[in-house]
C-alpha cells in the first residue's frame, strides 16, 4: 500500500519556478506509485502540504497540467490525471505519451492540408528556404523550424500558428526528448527533404502524402523511446 499524501513530503528545486516544480512533482507521484494514471488528484489542501506551496502556486501547476492535456476537471467530482498510453505502464513517460499522440493526431489532420496549400502558395524564396532547412535539420529547434516554415508557405498566418502552438505543446511534454539518436535524425532529415522537394515542385499529392508519413512515423518514434515499444518503424 503507498503512503497517503499527508505522510510524504515533497521538497522542490529552488532551481524552477514554484509551479513547474509543483507539475514536475504530481507527475513524479505517478514514478512513486502515489497517483495512477486515470486517477483522481489528492485535495487542494492535501497536494499544498505535501509540496508547501500556496493554493495560488498550487493553481498554476494545474493550469498548466490542463493546458498540455495531462489533467482534466471535473465539476462537482475532482481533478483526474490522464490516462495513460494504450500498451503502457502507470509511468510519468506513459501519461506524457498519451498527450503527445493526441498533438500529432492534430498536426496531422492540419499540417498534411498545409502541405498542400504550401505547394501552391509558397513563393520561390520560401521554396529554397525549406530546402535549405530541410538539409540542416539536427535538433528539436531545427524541426521546429521546418514545420513552421512549411505552415508561413500557405500565407495564412493563422495556420502558421496553429503549426507553432502544437509544436511547442509537443516540446513542452518533452517530445524533445527524443532527438538525440543520430540514427533517426537522419532519417527525418531525409523525410523533411522529401517534403521540401514536393513543395518546391507543387506537387501537392506527394507532399500531403509524404507529410502524413513523417508524422506517423514521428509517433512511432516517440512511442519506442518513451515506452519501450517494439519498433515497427522503418530502418
Amino acid at each position: 500500500m503507498t503512503a497517503s499524501p499527508e505522510a510524504r513530503s515533497h521538497a522542490l528545486p529552488q532551481s524552477q519556478r514554484r509551479y513547474e516544480a509543483v507539475v514536475d512533482g504530481i507527475l513524479e507521484m505517478v514514478e512513486t506509485d502515489e497517483i495512477q494514471p486515470g486517477q483522481a488528484l489528492p485535495t487542494e489542501r492535501e497536494l499544498a502540504t505535501v509540496f508547501g506551496v500556496s493554493r495560488n502556486v498550487l493553481r498554476q501547476a494545474f493550469g498548466v497540467l490542463e493546458e498540455r492535456g495531462l489533467l482534466r476537471t471535473v465539476r462537482g467530482s475532482g481533478r483526474y490525471l490522464r490516462e495513460a498510453a494504450d500498451g503502457s505502464g502507470g509511468t510519468r513517460a506513459s501519461v506524457e505519451v498519451a498527450s503527445i499522440a493526441d498533438v500529432l493526431e492534430a498536426r496531422t489532420l492540419i499540417e498534411v492540408e498545409v502541405a498542400r496549400l504550401a505547394c501552391d502558395r509558397r513563393t520561390g524564396e520560401q521554396a529554397k528556404a525549406l530546402t535549405a532547412m530541410a538539409r540542416r535539420l539536427t535538433s528539436w529547434e531545427d524541426n521546429l523550424e521546418f514545420h513552421c516554415a512549411v505552415a508561413a508557405a500557405t500565407q495564412n498566418f493563422v495556420l502558421e500558428r496553429l503549426v507553432r502552438e502544437q509544436a511547442l505543446l509537443s516540446g513542452e511534454l518533452h517530445q524533445r526528448d527524443h532527438y538525440s539518436d543520430p540514427e533517426q535524425l537522419n532519417h527525418m532529415r531525409r523525410e523533411h527533404q522529401e517534403i521540401a522537394a514536393a513543395i518546391a515542385v507543387r506537387d501537392a499529392d506527394a507532399a500531403t502524402e509524404l507529410t502524413k508519413l513523417h508524422l506517423q512515423r514521428t509517433k512511432r518514434v516517440v512511442f519506442e523511446a518513451a515506452l519501450g515499444a517494439d519498433s515497427d518503424a522503418d530502418d
